[in-house]
């Protein structure tokens, strides 16, 4: 019996045995959304990709159906890759749209921070695995 991982609350509700295979599963999915996040630069959830390109979440969406966002599904939620995103920004400059200026980018940054779910919290915030692998890469250069 395959169960998906639950809403926190509807998991107090829920037997002792589906609870601990709820945590078993997060506590397997964890590695690959961290493994994720460096070969991605980072995950972005849909609206914090939305705050950075100017979008509305429902847009994200769009951009991950049509295949112009990698997207990853953890703990029940779908995440985009920030490589993408960047890209996609880099696009949007090169068509005409106006880049957003300093203030409204900083605006952005923390809304998006804000929008930061528990789960890419856990990992260091949207890029934390990442940043560690980098880090680590330096130092063994050194």
């Amino acid at each position: 019996m395959k169960t998906e991982l639950m809403s926190s609350t509807f998991a107090l509700h829920a037997s002792e045995k589906d609870r601990a295979l709820a945590r078993m599963q997060a506590l397997e999915e964890l590695p690959r959304m961290s493994q994720a996040m460096v070969d991605e630069e980072g995950l972005l959830n849909l609206p914090q990709a939305g705050l950075l390109l100017n979008v509305s979440t429902k847009r994200i969406s769009e951009l991950v159906r049509e295949r112009k966002l990698k997207s990853f599904q953890f703990f029940g939620r779908t995440y985009v890759s920030v490589k993408d995103v960047r890209k996609r920004y880099r696009e949007g400059l090169k068509a005409g749209f106006p880049p957003l200026t300093k203030g409204q980018r900083i605006i952005a940054s923390v809304r998006a921070a804000l929008k930061t779910d528990r789960h890419q919290a856990e990992l260091g915030g949207y890029a934390g695995a990442h940043v560690r692998a980098k880090h680590k890469q330096q130092k063994m250069k050194r």
